[in-house]
C-alpha cells in the first residue's frame, strides 16, 4: 500500500520532532516549548495575550524588564516559542521561591 500524502499543514510528527530538537541544540538549559503546548516558533501579540492570560500592558511590561524579547519581522511583533517556556519557568521558580521563603514578591 502507498505511503499516503501528507497535507503541508499535517507536519510529520518525527520531522517536527527533529526540527525543535534542532532548535534547542545541545544546550540543556533550554526548555522545549511542547512541554507547554507551544506548537509554532513564534507567536503573534495577541497570541501570545491568548497564551499567557495577561493583558497587553503586562506583556509589555515584561518585554520592558527584559523578561520577553519581541522579534520584529516587518510589521508584525512576533515571540519565540522558546522565550516564553523560558519565560513560564522562570515565573514558576520565582514564584517557588517566593513561597517558600513566606514572602510575596514585592512590585516594582
Amino acid at each position: 500500500m502507498p505511503e499516503r500524502h501528507r497535507s503541508h499543514r499535517q507536519p510529520n510528527s518525527i520531522a517536527a520532532s527533529d526540527a525543535w530538537d534542532h532548535l534547542a541544540g545541545d544546550d540543556a538549559s533550554r526548555v522545549d516549548p511542547r512541554a507547554f503546548g507551544l506548537l509554532k516558533a513564534t507567536y503573534s501579540v495577541a497570541e501570545t495575550l491568548e497564551l499567557l492570560s495577561v493583558g497587553r500592558t503586562s506583556l509589555y511590561a515584561a518585554v520592558k524588564r527584559g523578561d520577553l524579547t519581541p522579534i520584529k519581522f516587518g510589521r508584525k511583533t512576533l515571540f519565540c516559542a522558546m522565550d516564553l517556556a523560558a519565560f513560564l519557568i522562570r515565573l514558576k521558580d520565582e514564584a517557588a521561591v517566593s513561597h517558600t521563603l513566606g514572602f510575596r514578591r514585592r512590585r516594582v
